[in-house]
């Protein structure tokens, strides 16, 4: 789905000033929509939400936000340094967000899922590759 129809499916339209009312942020990194969850329940509504070859991210064995690259139908991946970029947003929205690097799992959408009767947010990875960031505020 294209980003403006699942906000439309949201109820948020063109209007930019109902951002508050997403249940993640987003952003955009060299061309490509980025999206990061606010917490554990929208983390769930972001996986549910992704396409199965979108860029998943999570700080590595810390609780944190879920983050997307968003790539629709394209089965590629997006330049390395949108990667790390991405990557250290993540490491950001983590509880690890106070260390100098933090491994950050990066894999596609479809090897992310939610196991029945799992918490909020929580989901297995079957197949990940890391990256070691330094945390960074997203802009």
């Amino acid at each position: 789905k294209e980003n403006s129809e699942i906000l439309k499916e949201l109820g948020i339209g063109d209007q930019e000033d109902k951002e508050e009312s997403l249940p993640f942020h987003i952003l955009e990194v060299d061309t490509y929509p980025v999206w990061i969850g606010k917490n554990a329940k929208s983390n769930d509504k972001l996986v549910q939400m992704a396409h199965k070859e979108d860029i998943w991210l999570h700080a590595r064995k810390v609780s944190g936000s879920h983050a997307l690259i968003r790539m629709g139908n394209d089965k590629g991946m997006p330049p390395n340094n949108v990667i790390l970029e991405v990557a250290s947003y993540a490491a950001f929205n983590s509880k690890a967000k106070g260390a100098e690097v933090v491994p950050v799992i990066v894999t596609k959408k479809k090897y992310v899922r939610k196991p029945k009767g799992a918490p909020a947010g929580a989901v297995l990875v079957d197949k990940e590759e890391v990256e070691f960031v330094t945390p960074k505020k997203p802009n």
